[in-house]
């Protein structure tokens, strides 16, 4: 992305969108001799770069270690562990749905 587009409210857009790696790229790309309170970026940065680095460390949702269906051996045991693992499926496939509404949306302005 070049300079020419970086702004506050596309960056904050992209933030607000999701895209965390855009958003920073563009809070960086932020002439901050136009903005009289720069601490709003520098903070933004600062928190857009934790929220990456914490979401580089987990592992990643769509790609479980083991099947979501099936509970792991070890969470069998109680009924609290069951009911975590009957939670983690319900909003894994939320957002499998939200991925597939936005999908069809994109696709249909094609």
């Amino acid at each position: 992305m070049t300079d020419n587009f970086a702004s506050l409210p596309l960056a904050r857009l992209y933030e607000k969108q999701g895209y965390i790696e855009d958003a920073l790229e563009i809070y960086k790309a932020i002439d901050t001799s136009q903005y009289p309170d720069d601490t709003l970026i520098l903070d933004a940065i600062s928190r857009l770069e934790t929220q990456k680095n914490a979401a580089d460390s987990k592992d990643d949702v769509t790609e479980p270690d083991h099947d979501v269906v099936t509970p792991d051996p070890v969470q069998i045991g109680s009924q609290e562990a069951r009911m975590t693992h009957l939670l983690e499926v319900w909003v894994r496939l939320i957002v499998m749905q939200k991925r597939a509404a936005i999908f069809k949306t994109i696709k249909a302005r094609l």
